[in-house]
């Protein structure tokens, strides 16, 4: 999921060595993401029936394949397709990933410290972008993607050969509940919201007339902030319920967008980075945990990347549509619509499940 997580580092490159514009990053980003979308998808139907360590393997070649053929190929079309094609691989891993984690004891702390180690690799890969797109331009940035996949070849056999397998995936129980489609759709219009925040933030950086060096210092503070909120879900647990972090999150998020018209000062940049950073990875840390514990079928973890790729496709997708020159107006309300109106799902959610619960 590196491409992902590092999204403003390729969205960087880009623009300056492949001459990309605000619209056509839009695209790329979205493609990326649309490679998600399908491989959860899939990933629901594979995910409890083949070999762990085979999966894996064949989704990180995959990865190391799609990286160096966006490296061979700068034309548009090639490059597209190859990227979409790594988010397909690289989705199918993230599934599996969710998955093992979720056949985990303790869930809700596993997640927590999973987000953490993916916001660490996100600390590190923007404080060295810079460096690495002067370096090489974007082809040092494929090259950190495809270096991953050969350090994840060599631990895939470390890998469980399989999971459990649910008494809930007999005849008769759906996976598509009500609870399990509210909780998916709070996904979908969370992360609606973090692909519109996060694909813009570089260039919104760029035009309040902030240098280069630092936008990047400013995201990987506002990044690594963001550990604390992963790590603050594996403190909390189940302590709070997940309503309540969810709805916390929300809220911080919205005052985080509305900071970024403030950007050209440089504090306002920062702050508005490390508040929405904190509560991403504090309300993603639950999301997982939301949609695990309405589901009985032991898939819809599997599948919750779908609806996170589904939403961070149509994200900066819509706002690429509707925005006008470089008026980023439309990522300020789109932003904040979407994470408020994915709360209210996640409400509904828990609210469906004690219904049912309660034989109601």
């Amino acid at each position: 999921m590196a491409s992902f997580l590092v999204l403003p580092l390729l969205v960087d490159g880009a623009m300056q060595s492949l001459h990309y514009s605000d619209q056509q990053v839009g695209v790329l980003s979205s493609l990326v993401s649309v490679g998600v979308t399908v491989s959860a998808v899939v990933a629901g139907f594979w995910v409890r029936r083949v070999s762990w360590r085979l999966a894996a393997s064949v989704a990180l070649l995959g990865v190391l394949a799609s990286a160096a053929v966006s490296m061979a190929f700068k034309n548009p079309w090639p490059f597209l397709t190859a990227q979409c094609l790594g988010g397909f691989f690289g989705g199918s891993l993230y599934s599996l990933a969710l998955t093992v984690l979720a056949d985990g004891s303790r869930p809700d702390r596993s997640f927590g410290f999973s987000v953490a180690a993916q916001v660490a690799f996100q600390v590190a890969g923007l404080l060295a972008g810079p460096s690495l797109l002067r370096y090489r331009g974007i082809d040092a940035v494929l090259g950190l993607f495809a270096a991953l996949a050969i350090t994840g070849l060599a631990l895939a056999a470390a890998l469980p050969p399989h999971g459990r397998v649910p008494d809930a995936t007999g005849p008769g129980r759906r996976l598509l509940t009500l609870p399990v489609a509210f909780a998916l759709a709070g996904c979908f219009l969370f992360f609606f919201n973090v692909n519109c925040y996060w694909t813009y933030i570089g260039p919104i950086g760029t035009a309040a007339g902030l240098s280069e060096r630092t936008i990047a210092n400013d995201l990987a503070v506002g990044v690594a902030v963001g550990i604390a909120g992963a790590l603050l879900a594996s403190w909390w647990g189940e302590r709070y319920g997940r309503a309540r972090p969810i709805g916390i999150s929300a809220l911080l998020i919205v005052a985080a967008v509305l900071m970024l018209p403030y950007a050209s000062r440089s504090s306002a940049y920062l702050l508005s980075a490390g508040i929405y950073n904190f509560a991403w990875n504090l309300s993603l840390s639950y999301q997982y945990a939301a949609v695990n514990a309405v589901d009985d079928t032991g898939r819809g973890i599997a599948i919750a990347p779908a609806f996170h790729g589904g939403g961070a496709a149509a994200g900066p997708a819509v706002a690429a549509f509707l925005m006008r020159g470089s008026d980023y107006q439309v990522v300020y309300w789109l932003s904040s619509a979407a994470v408020l109106l994915s709360c209210g799902a996640f409400a509904l959610s828990a609210a469906c499940r004690k219904d049912r619960a309660a034989g109601r």
